[in-house]
């Protein structure tokens, strides 16, 4: 074979294997840059836009919502009886109850799930569900539908610029104060479905009240109780900015809490007016450092907030007697009215703080053993006498201390407040047979039910504001908030 014929057979042999590697070596490079140039070519054809909302006719608004109040909805009406029977200690409970609990889904998911989900979460609708289930026990079927009755009957009774009823300015916004606390401690804000007007009024009134002194305050100081609603109006509007950080509302606090750091004594406490010396009340206390706890979780921004709150600790402490008792007021060392009420007091306040296992709430509890709800034979005298007071403070109280302790008394007030409530959905005491709104109903009415929402208003692990370390008994509960 001559050297040319060599030469064309070995490239024969070989063509076969090698031209194939080739082939498929180029097929596969060329469908590689297909699929990357494919990819480069889709990404190239998303055209982002940004477009300025358009602005809304408030006239058109108006149009759009009479049609849709010409439109039929189906009425859904609650069931009159419930099947189950009732538990053996309660048979003198109303006749409405409720199994399921997610379908009092009243208020609109908060556009603020960090609030929501670590402060006030058993606010939501499946919070209330899971805490009823998990500390009302058998009586929530009946203590939730008492609640929204009595909310009910709160809006229907508001006035149109957004306040309550009373005969003076400062119980007027004290009430209005109290009547808010209870909407927001449904989970109610200015989104709310059914309450949402309801809510946005009585903050508006609020507001207004403030911008309309100057002085932070929501009431004249001039009359002694005025601290009690300043306090109490506090208490709402610090609440309402954490569970709708309206930006509005951001400055309202800030004016209210430091009209209470600057009304503080040099005791920690405070008296009517806010007076800076003399005199201390621990009732008036009560309301001002549930508004101070609230700013806190709130946000606020006051330099001298913690100071003042450890200030507070020390003072309650400083009014407590050799048995364990709190004195309701005290002038010049001199002590006087130490009873249950104050008692009740002072461990919730001591609780909020995050002092719950020191000594003084300890023994406190101690004399709360002996505390009782009997609507129809406890006293009730001037409104601010009314044991639904007491019975606010201890129902806290025992919620916070937990097991035996609470289990006992939740067997005891959950029955009686619900039985006592007027098939229109107010509370008041009972001698009282007249059917026109009055302040004493409105304040008994809300009180009853921010008790009867002690299940799910505050989770019973808060984060305490920690100013000294106390072991807490083995039967304690440990606040804190996450």
């Amino acid at each position: 074979m001559d050297k040319k014929a060599l030469i064309r057979t070995i490239k024969d042999h070989l063509w076969g294997p090698t031209g194939s590697i080739i082939l498929h070596v180029l097929l596969v490079i060329a469908l590689v840059k297909f699929v990357v140039f494919d990819s480069v070519m889709k990404e190239s054809e998303v055209e982002v836009m940004i477009m300025e909302p358009e602005a809304v006719d408030l006239e058109e608004l108006e149009e759009i919502k009479e049609l849709l109040e010409d439109i039929e909805m189906p009425e859904v009406e609650m069931p009159d009886t419930f099947d189950e029977a009732m538990p053996e200690d309660v048979e003198s409970f109303q006749d409405e109850a409720i199994d399921d609990f997610s379908a009092l889904d009243i208020a609109s998911d908060v556009n603020s799930p960090l609030i929501m989900k670590n402060l006030y979460a058993g606010r939501s609708a499946s919070g209330r569900s899971a805490s009823l289930k998990r500390y009302a026990g058998k009586y929530g079927k009946f203590t939730e539908p008492a609640v929204i009755k009595a909310l009910e009957w709160l809006k229907k009774t508001q006035e149109a610029n957004g306040s309550w009823p009373a005969g003076g300015h400062q119980n007027r916004v004290g009430l209005t104060g109290l009547a808010l606390l209870t909407f927001l401690a449904h989970g109610e804000t200015v989104d709310s479905p059914d309450y949402g007007e309801t809510v946005t009024k009585a903050i508006r009134y609020l507001v207004d009240q403030q911008n309309g002194r100057g002085d932070g305050f929501f009431c004249e100081m001039k009359n002694g109780p005025a601290s009690y609603a300043h306090a109490i109006a506090a208490y709402a509007i610090c609440e309402a900015f954490s569970m709708t950080r309206i930006p509005e509302l951001k400055d309202v606090m800030e004016k209210a809490t430091a009209g209470i750091i600057n009304g503080q004594q040099a005791t920690g406490l405070w008296d009517y007016g806010y007076k800076k010396e003399g005199r201390r009340d621990l009732s008036v206390a009560g309301w001002n450092i549930q508004a101070l706890k609230s700013a806190y979780i709130a946000g606020s921004e006051q330099i001298s907030l913690t100071n003042a709150i450890y200030k507070s600790v020390e003072g309650m402490k400083n009014m407590q007697t050799d048995d364990g008792r709190f004195f309701y007021s005290m002038t010049d060392g001199n002590g006087s009215g130490a009873k249950e009420s104050m008692t009740g007091v002072a461990v919730l306040c001591l609780q909020l703080l995050g002092h719950g296992g020191d000594q003084a709430a300890r023994t406190g509890l101690q004399v709360l053993d002996a505390a009782e709800c009997d609507y129809q034979k406890q006293e009730w005298q001037a409104m601010h006498h009314f044991p639904c007071y007491n019975w606010y403070y201890i129902t806290q109280a025992k919620f916070h201390k937990g097991k035996a302790t609470w289990d006992a008394w939740n067997r005891q007030f959950a029955p009686e407040i619900v039985k006592n409530q007027n098939p229109e959905g107010y509370w008041t005491k009972p001698d009282d047979k007249g059917s026109q709104v009055t302040e004493e109903k409105i304040y008994a009415t809300t009180l009853c039910a921010l008790t009867l929402q002690v299940y799910y208003r505050f989770l019973p692990t808060y984060q305490p504001i920690v100013i000294e370390e106390d072991t807490p008994d083995d039967d304690e509960i440990v606040i804190e908030i996450i």
